[in-house]
């Protein structure tokens, strides 16, 4: 049987990892270079803006992530201009994801 904090500390370094910018970004690359996207566009809204700003400042300028984050946009841009959004979407999704297992699973 498996000791409790050994299960623990595994869980948490795992998730540390998949969390991790270099890891997360590169999985949303990849997924955004093979996903079939359906026809249908979303029409692009205020809050869409106002969401890509303060994924700008957050992520691009304040957040430890800024390379990935603006080689993910970059990448983005040439080459699935149309998944733009969703490329956004997915890194302020990591951030979130990053905060909440530094919450929850690290502080533990």
């Amino acid at each position: 049987m498996m000791d409790l904090q050994a299960l623990r500390e595994g869980y948490a370094r795992i998730l540390k990892t998949i969390y991790s910018p270099k890891h997360y970004y590169r999985r949303v690359k990849t997924f955004l270079r093979e996903y079939k996207a359906p026809a249908a566009n979303a029409p692009l809204t205020v809050r869409h803006i106002l969401a890509f700003f303060r994924s700008v400042v957050r992520l691009g300028i304040v957040g430890k992530e800024r390379l990935q984050y603006w080689k993910l946009l970059a990448w983005t841009m040439v080459r699935r201009p149309k998944r733009f959004l969703m490329a956004v979407t997915f890194a302020i999704y990591g951030y979130h994801f990053r905060k909440t297992c530094e919450r929850h699973v690290a502080s533990r």
